[in-house]
């Protein structure tokens, strides 16, 4: 009897620990992250993992996600990628896919910047009040934006150029995109090709400056050593803006309670992250300046000759958002005042 007693204890009590084991698979939801940022940048280092830390904390370990090896499709078909499912999050980049995120695209107009966390704040509530309602996210799931570190002329040269018809003789590499279409406005010099051109390019000698990059990404491309000199852009600075989404079925799937935990985590909080980024730059400026390059901003008179020189890009922007229903001007000015109180 006593062994009879015994094998039914322990049939119950393995019945049980399976059931728990189950329950416990069945409450835990994976979310796979792909980006093409290289694991080591401290956007994904410093931002995005802490990030995915404190979203399975916050969901008691309910919600893990997990980074994939390498990007599962190229930077313009990331946003596709996650509505497609063949990711569950991503940030995409909004000057890859201009007609698409052309709302986004306002941090690459000329503009005051602060620091990257305050630009990205100010782009979520401006998204809020003057973008959202143009639907530019159907087919996934928004859960923040945010911009990377203010952009700047780097130079080949330890003086860099001082004035508009310094820059009409340079041979320029850039991104494709708004800041090829600036810049070529003023050189015929430009070269516009991928951010992972910029190494042959400058270090093969074709170039003789570069823009569209941030100091980071002097260090992360291997620039450093023929990078002289840095020149802030002032009051004409642009950000390179993005979208941190989410697959819209992934986000069904989860229970209204880690919902609410993940936006709580997303939108303004996510925003305010960038402040790492931040960091990061500063100590990237601080080693470079170690190294011997050279950091200035350019003169209240090459800033007011590129200001003109530049007009036409706000005027199209403004013009292309019209057409999805976006007082774009209106939206500038609220930007460019939250920039000033934050």
């Amino acid at each position: 009897m006593i062994g009879e007693k015994l094998k039914t204890s322990l049939a119950v009590f393995t019945l049980a620990m399976a059931t728990l084991n189950v329950s416990a698979a069945a409450a835990e939801t994976k979310l796979l992250f792909s980006t093409f940022f290289p694991m080591t940048h401290p956007l994904v280092a410093d931002v995005l993992k802490p990030w995915a830390d404190a979203v399975e904390e916050e969901t008691k370990g309910e919600v893990v996600i997990e980074f994939s090896a390498a990007s599962l499709a190229p930077p313009p078909e990331q946003l596709d990628m996650v509505q497609n499912g063949v990711a569950d999050i991503t940030v995409q980049y909004s000057s890859v896919v201009p007609n698409r995120l052309t709302s986004l695209m306002m941090t690459e107009l000329p503009n005051p910047h602060k620091t990257t966390d305050a630009t990205s704040v100010a782009l979520w509530r401006t998204y809020e009040k003057y973008f959202s309602a143009a639907d530019e996210m159907k087919g996934v799931k928004l859960l923040s934006l945010f911009t990377l570190a203010p952009q700047a002329l780097f130079s080949l040269s330890e003086t860099p150029p001082q004035s508009v018809e310094e820059l009409k003789a340079l041979k320029l590499a850039t991104t494709p995109g708004m800041a090829a279409t600036a810049w070529g406005s003023i050189t015929p010099g430009v070269v516009a090709g991928p951010a992972f051109r910029y190494f042959e390019v400058v270090s093969k000698g074709m170039v003789d400056a570069y823009v569209a990059f941030t100091p980071i990404e002097v260090i992360s491309f291997n620039l450093s050593r023929y990078t002289k000199s840095i020149a802030g852009l002032g009051e004409l600075t642009t950000a390179g803006s993005f979208a941190l989404v989410m697959n819209e079925r992934a986000w069904r799937r989860l229970s209204e309670e880690n919902r609410a935990a993940l936006e709580s985590l997303s939108g303004e909080a996510f925003s305010r992250r960038l402040a790492a980024v931040e960091a990061a730059n500063n100590r990237v400026i601080e080693d470079l300046k170690k190294d011997g390059v050279v950091f200035s901003t350019i003169s209240d008179e090459f800033s007011a000759d590129l200001g003109e020189a530049f007009q036409f890009l706000q005027e199209d922007w403004i013009q292309k958002v019209s057409d999805k229903g976006i007082d774009g001007a209106a939206a500038i000015e609220y930007y460019r005042d939250l920039l000033k109180s934050l």
